[in-house]
């Protein structure tokens, strides 16, 4: 008769666990990335009042009997999580993100070196993509962990250098104006300059169009600032910009230099101006590292990056503050054989469990381990609806386990009545 009791407070405590599980889905169903479990039951030991028995077919003998057997409640099975897709949010932030499929972002402590073993390393597995930068320049999530992925090849992902302007300065040139004509006309030291924008040099206009003449060639869209005009002395201070280098490079660029304008007159090259230097496709390395903002050739220095864009196959942009886009790196994304072998751990981390198989680390590419969408954080996939009506059959389970509890101890109570 006690064995009735003891299934109840079985039945009891197992539903109280999956009350647990039901509880803890719909507390977090507004976490990012969450991933709801389900509570699975088992019948619990077994008492065999009567043993089983095969039949025997010769004279005399007896048919075969089946065992008898009374079990002793109920236990939990196992906890399954399902790892089903969340719905996508938009985050209104560049660097959040989201995985498209089954991968997991890797994160964890600073890792030096590279690597390529990822059941090695110590990292932890996420689902979600709150990234940001942080003061040295790395990738890191809202929990301060690193961010690992594919860095810059050496050599690689340098953005084209744009051509440079020559800027000389001429001072205290002799002039010759017409003042009738228009466009405006002046000659410095044998060059014939038109004045091409809107105004009159008497005006002092301050920046100008020009083209410039020599020995019968017109060469166009040289920027001119003249200062400090005298319509007395017709002496000007000029400073004369001209592209020096690059695809606008004009035929005899030369013709601006300060020994063009004659003797007697002060000219001083500021700068000489460069050519456009084209950029170097960026090319991602096969082994994984933390992800960092790369170092500017140039200056020794990391970009200053003012904006940032991730792309579906995890690649991640930058554009710096002279406008130049910039590679930094490409997430990875990290593949599981048992998804149900991760074990969770901390916030929205999980490490690795000896039954995970084989976990592996790939590039996004759009497979099964999915590709990144940028601007967008993972909700919880836990289904309200379906939690709710498994609180009510949990509870109306629980209701009629201590049902059994009660009936048995009023059994138990006349038992003890009949001795009186």
């Amino acid at each position: 008769m006690v064995r009735s009791m003891i299934a109840g407070v079985s039945g009891l405590r197992t539903h109280q666990s999956k009350l647990d599980v039901i509880g803890n889905n719909i507390a977090n169903v507004n976490t990012w990335g969450f991933k709801s479990s389900s509570f699975n039951f088992t019948d619990s030991m077994y008492t065999t009042s009567i043993a089983g028995a095969a039949g025997n077919d010769l004279a005399g003998g007896n048919g075969g009997k089946n065992a008898s057997q009374v079990g002793y409640g109920v236990g939990a099975g196992s906890i399954q999580a399902s790892f089903a897709q969340g719905p996508m949010a938009p985050s209104g932030n560049n660097l959040d993100c989201m995985i498209d499929g089954t991968g997991f972002f890797l994160v964890g402590s600073m890792v030096n070196g590279t690597f390529t073993n990822v059941s090695d390393s110590g990292l932890s597995l996420s689902r979600i993509g709150i990234f940001r930068v942080d003061g040295n320049g790395y990738l890191v999530d809202d929990q301060a962990n690193y961010v690992y992925g594919y860095a810059l090849e050496d050599g690689t992902g340098i953005p084209e250098k744009p051509a440079t302007n020559g800027e000389y300065h001429v001072n205290g040139a002799e002039v010759t104006l017409d003042e009738a004509s228009n466009p405006n006309t002046i000659t410095i030291g044998g060059v014939k300059i038109e004045l091409t924008s809107k105004g009159e040099l008497k005006d002092r206009v301050q920046e100008w169009i020009a083209q410039v003449t020599k020995k019968g060639g017109a060469f166009e869209n040289y920027n001119i600032s003249l200062t400090d005009y005298d319509a007395v002395k017709k002496t000007v201070n000029l400073k004369f910009v001209a592209k020096k280098g690059g695809d606008d490079k004009p035929n005899n660029a030369d013709i601006i230099t300060p020994d063009k304008w004659g003797t007697g007159i002060t000219a001083e090259i500021i700068s000489q101006g460069s050519d456009r230097v084209p950029g170097v496709p960026a090319k991602y390395s096969e082994e994984l590292s933390a992800i960092k903002i790369p170092v500017d050739p140039d200056t020794g220095r990391p970009y200053e990056i003012q904006s940032y864009k991730i792309n579906e196959d995890g690649t991640i942009m930058g554009v710096d503050n002279k406008s130049r886009s910039i590679a930094i790196g490409q997430l990875a994304l990290i593949t599981v054989e048992n998804l149900n072998g991760l074990e969770k751990t901390d916030g929205y981390y999980y490490s690795i469990g000896p039954n995970a198989g084989t976990v592996s680390a790939l590039k996004p590419n759009g497979g099964p381990a999915g590709v990144i969408k940028g601007g967008c954080l993972e909700m919880a996939n836990v289904d309200l609806a379906n939690e709710f009506s498994q609180m009510i059959t949990t509870q109306r389970g629980y209701q009629a386990n201590s049902k059994i509890i009660t009936v048995t101890d009023q059994m138990l109570e006349e038992l003890v009545n009949m001795k009186r």
